[in-house]
């Protein structure tokens, strides 16, 4: 036997590698997973040492396994990176279609789509042609639920009805019922709601006499999420759902405490008493919560613990306990903290985004906090209340920006931060709150914060911004006037009179969800439009970098544009104007059409900093970060390619003052893709970003734009802001460029001064 399949400890006996493999399954499928860890790492290493790739692929497979069931999701990544590599240089095929088919899910984990669906894809073709019907219901599967989180719905399904086709002709009830099991959640989530109660009594009736592991109390629990679902998404007249939801948490229940497999106690045990409190019976419910939470405690599961301690204060809320309550969503928020990075990465390709998942625990404390400060009495008790509800939008506005850009190092850009009502005089920051039966305006001018409530919940509120967003862009109409007004009537009458009161000249909106993709500036009160009554900005977080006094006239500027035909995109014959009029003000280097390309980029701030980074050419931010892009002549510039080259300006203390994208633009309608676009300045270390939402008309983007620089330039002491809001009013009253598609999509990002 080669030293390298068996090693002894104390003149213990020796164990083989594949010994190894089976013991560390073994402990798996108990619920041991630290125990299956440490096994499946001896294994890989043995293998490794004996130069066994076709093992090694096996064992990181494994292991990758487990590190997914302890939550540790990058480690899991980074084992299946490595097996797909090794996998690649060996000629064992059902290794190399294991580690693709894993490898495929990792990637769908990290939201890189395209690049899942095309390696699962290969590997299902390849299963297919080697005959291997056992692994072609396995990778079948997994693309099922990979293109139902691209709402691809009618093709998952019938890679989901293929798997469970294979896997029935093996008699492979477990695969069947687990195939079965996410066709459910998938029809559930479509709207078809008979195929998904169905699909899901057809994998629990496959799921019966099943001998008890891990991943088959893992099974229970799905069809009870997905029964449960259904019931949240339609109601549950009879209580069939529920009761069906019940029994499977039981069965999983059951059989965790067969195997001692405490992960899935606590979470049977946490949906129990998710059950529980559907009944009304909320005594039970925090009896099981807080076993739950113990156990997570226990095994230190924060991913299970969060989950528990935010059940935990709606619970308490449901009481009329509100300090226990808000206690509760306070530890939810602590602990979710360090883990927020990793929990989409660890659901697989689930189609759901950060702020479906998490975004309620933030807007619940929200709540909970605003009906605190109605119950006090004391003015500055009443303030601070206030002030942490504002701190809790906050964070969800980080925490969101953070998973768009799947960079966690983002705070960076908050390191020397101030807070946004200490800077600027007669400025109000208007914090829009929308909530599930309200919405809520906080207003802050000076350290004083302000509070509105409009009766207006928050899908009625984002029904009419969707209105408004697709309206404004079409310039032979007027249908947007009736959007325009209805917003203004809701979100800028009710504190009219605070803002006058205080002559306030700025206006500094935090906007959440889908007021991320409108202007507010084209709000109108039925005669003349905000952006003629206030400078108008925004910010993506309640915090900036410190401003610095700026010298306009002593600036460097770098600016680069495309005015030709580039890669099937139109030429943008006025840019060779807008540029002309930036250079003519601030001089620097410019970069034209041929010379606009990435290494000159890099090489331009590599020699020099500025602090006025002007980019007028085609771009897009997308929904997903990666393929949010600005054009070069040469081919695209990432977000991430564009912050290797300002972020150092920040490190050395002198970060860019302004970045402008000049013809950028974001997809109507869609709130994350805005979302990025309202990061972009923290992604890029920039101080404030110019950039607009949809692609703007050629002429009147040059006009505006300088008009814009020759204010900030000229005019000493003006803002950002102020220079903007003049430049927009002067196009918006030329008869040619008054509709707000030509003016109004421009938005300063940031720091407005």
């Amino acid at each position: 036997m080669a030293w390298a399949h068996s090693l002894s400890f104390g003149g213990e006996p020796a164990v083989t590698a594949e010994e190894r493999m089976k013991l560390g399954q073994a402990a798996y499928d108990r619920g041991g997973f630290e125990e299956a860890l440490t096994q499946w790492q001896h294994a890989e290493q043995w293998y490794a040492a004996q130069s066994n790739g076709v093992g090694r692929v096996r064992a990181l497979v494994d292991l990758a396994a487990a590190y997914q069931a302890l939550g540790q999701h990058r480690l899991a990544f980074q084992a299946l990176e490595s097996a797909g590599q090794f996998a690649e240089n060996s000629t064992d095929r059902p290794a190399q279609l294991m580690a693709q088919n894993e490898f495929g899910i990792s990637c769908g984990c990290l939201s890189q789509f395209q690049r899942a669906e095309r390696t699962l894809r290969d590997a299902l073709a390849a299963a297919r042609d080697q005959h291997d019907e056992a692994m072609a219901a396995v990778i079948g599967n997994n693309l099922g639920n990979l293109l139902a989180a691209q709402d691809k719905i009618d093709d998952a399904l019938a890679a989901l009805a293929e798997s469970v086709r294979l896997a029935q002709q093996m008699t492979n009830n477990l695969l069947a019922a687990r195939a079965y099991a996410n066709a459910a959640a998938v029809a559930v989530h479509a709207g078809r709601d008979s195929d998904g109660e169905r699909f899901n009594q057809a994998a629990l009736e496959r799921l019966a006499n099943q001998p008890p592991t891990h991943d088959l109390a893992l099974l229970y629990m799905r069809c009870g999420q997905t029964d449960w679902q259904s019931r949240q998404r339609n109601g549950d007249t009879d209580g069939s759902l529920l009761r069906r939801a019940e029994q499977s948490y039981q069965q999983a229940l059951g059989m965790a405490k067969k195997l001692g497999d405490k992960r899935a106690m606590t979470y049977a045990l946490g949906y129990l008493g998710q059950v529980q409190e559907a009944k009304g019976d909320i005594t039970t419910a925090l009896k099981l919560t807080g076993q739950a939470i113990f156990i997570a405690q226990e095994i230190q599961s924060p991913d299970a613990l969060y989950r528990w301690e935010w059940q935990t204060g709606r619970l308490y809320r449901a009481q009329g306990d509100h300090i226990a309550a808000i206690a509760a969503y306070h530890r939810a928020l602590q602990t979710l903290q360090p883990i927020r990075a990793d929990l989409l990465f660890g659901q697989g390709p689930s189609g759901t985004t950060f702020r479906e998942a998490v975004g309620p625990v933030f807007f619940e404390l929200t709540d909970l906090l605003l009906e605190q400060a109605d119950a006090t009495d004391n003015p500055s008790t009443r303030q601070r209340v206030l002030r942490e509800a504002c701190d809790t939008v906050e964070q969800l506005q980080s925490a969101e920006i953070e998973d768009y850009f799947q960079d966690e190092c983002l705070n960076l850009a908050r390191a020397h931060a101030a807070r946004v009502e200490s800077i600027g005089e007669r400025t109000a920051v208007v914090y829009i709150i929308p909530l599930a039966h309200r919405t809520e305006l906080l207003v802050g001018i000076g350290p004083k914060l302000s509070r509105v409530k409009v009766d207006i919940d928050s899908e009625q509120l984002a029904r009419e911004v969707h209105a408004f967003r697709s309206h404004l862009e079409k310039r032979t109409t007027n249908e947007y006037l009736t959007e325009a007004r209805e917003l203004y009537q809701w979100l800028i009458a009710p504190i009219h009179d605070l803002l006058e009161a205080a002559n306030v000249q700025t206006l500094v909106f935090v906007p959440d969800g889908a007021l991320r993709t409108i202007p507010m500036g084209a709000l109108q009160d039925g005669q003349r439009f905000l952006i003629e009554q206030y400078s108008v900005t925004v910010s993506p977080g309640l915090t900036l970098l410190k401003p610095q006094p700026v010298e306009w006239r002593r600036v460097q500027a770098l600016t680069a544009g495309l005015t030709q035909a580039v890669q099937q995109h139109a030429p943008l014959p006025y840019v060779a104007t807008e540029l002309k009029s930036v250079s003519a003000l601030f001089g620097g280097r410019n970069l034209v059409d041929g010379e606009f390309v990435l290494s000159a980029l890099q090489r331009s701030f590599a020699q020099e900093q500025y602090q006025l980074v002007h980019l007028a050419t085609h771009g897009e931010i997308d929904r997903d970060a990666s393929k949010s892009y600005i054009l070069a002549y040469d081919g695209e510039v990432t977000l991430d390619q564009l912050e290797e080259m300002l972020r150092p300006s920040q490190y050395h203390g002198h970060p860019v003052e302004l970045l402008t994208l000049s013809a950028c633009q974001t997809a109507a309608g869609d709130d994350r893709a805005a979302l990025g676009l309202a990061g972009v300045a923290v992604k890029a270390g920039a101080r404030s970003v110019l950039a607009t939402l949809w692609s703007v008309h050629d002429e009147s983007a040059a006009r505006l734009m300088g008009q814009f620089y020759s204010h900030l330039r000229n005019d000493p002491g003006i803002t950002k802001a102020r220079a903007l809001q003049l430049a927009q009013t002067a196009l918006l009253r030329d008869p040619a460029f008054d509709h707000p598609c030509y003016w109004a999509p421009y938005l300063i990002i940031g720091n407005w001064l």
